[in-house]
């Protein structure tokens, strides 16, 4: 009976699975087919084509889309990491006036949803005449949650080795670069993840705060592709693909950190 408890188990799992995966499917195999109907939808392998793809880049445009992607989500992956590595630190193991309470109103802006905020960063971004800039695009890219991430893995290392550092005349910056960050890479690389992913996603921010073709994102195209070519699902989906290849890669090649860098930071408070 217990046997066939955990077969059945697992047959509803795989399901799950296969729902999951489906979407995904559909959306690679209609970018290689030549249809404008959305329900025109086969598992059939003998009219495929590259068309779409050769259709988006030779248009110009989509490269201009996936440099600004690739410069913003990297960028921001290092200014988060910068700002979440050193608060984390601050408010982890540096004692000052007001340690807890201003960390606590840090993490009460995580329950702030950020289109509440939406309008005050625009007027704000366009008063510092940032609109159509890499700085707009890039600057509001870290939040509350990377510091949160950081303080908790930084919280776990012993007191000890920065007093050992700090006897062989380390300073904090030098502490935190040699000490505390080596130890600290597997959730250092789980916000990298997390901030990638946000960032090339982002859509409604570089929506609002764009308007030149040149400062566009990638995501953005998939609008700019049903404005143009109206209701083509092949093409449409072919930019989906694109859009949604390079997060997907750069989660693979970091799966088993970010799995570790999960485990950690659930394990401590």
């Amino acid at each position: 009976m217990k046997k066939l408890s955990h077969i059945a188990g697992d047959l509803v799992l795989i399901f799950i699975a296969l729902l999951c995966v489906l979407p995904f499917v559909y959306m690679i195999l209609m970018s290689l087919k030549s249809t404008l109907n959305a329900y025109d939808f086969s598992f059939s392998l003998s009219s495929l084509t590259t068309e779409h793809y050769r259709k988006i880049f030779s248009g110009g445009t989509i490269g201009r889309y996936l440099l600004n992607s690739i410069i913003i989500a990297f960028a921001g992956v290092a200014l988060t990491l910068f700002t979440s590595c050193t608060a984390g630190f601050a408010f982890a193991k540096l004692k000052f006036k007001g340690n807890d309470k201003i960390f606590l109103l840090l993490i009460l802006t995580m329950l702030v949803p950020s289109e509440v905020i939406l309008v005050p960063l625009y007027i704000v971004v366009r008063g510092l005449g940032w609109v159509n800039t890499f700085k707009a695009l890039i600057l509001p890219l870290p939040t509350a949650f990377g510091v949160f991430i950081m303080r908790q893995a930084i919280l776990g290392i012993p007191n000890e080795l920065m007093e050992s550092a700090r006897i062989d005349g380390a300073s904090n910056l030098k502490i935190l670069w040699t000490v505390i960050l080596p130890l600290v890479k597997s959730a250092m690389l789980t916000l990298s993840i997390f901030t990638f992913i946000g960032a090339w996603n982002n859509f409604t921010w570089p929506l609002i705060i764009t308007t030149n073709d040149t400062m566009r994102t990638l995501p953005l195209a998939l609008t700019t592709m049903k404005a143009q070519y109206d209701v083509d699902v092949g093409l449409t989906m072919a930019c989906s693909v694109i859009t949604f290849l390079p997060p997907f890669i750069f989660y693979l090649l970091l799966q088993s950190k970010f799995e570790a860098g999960v485990a950690l930071n659930g394990l401590k408070g």
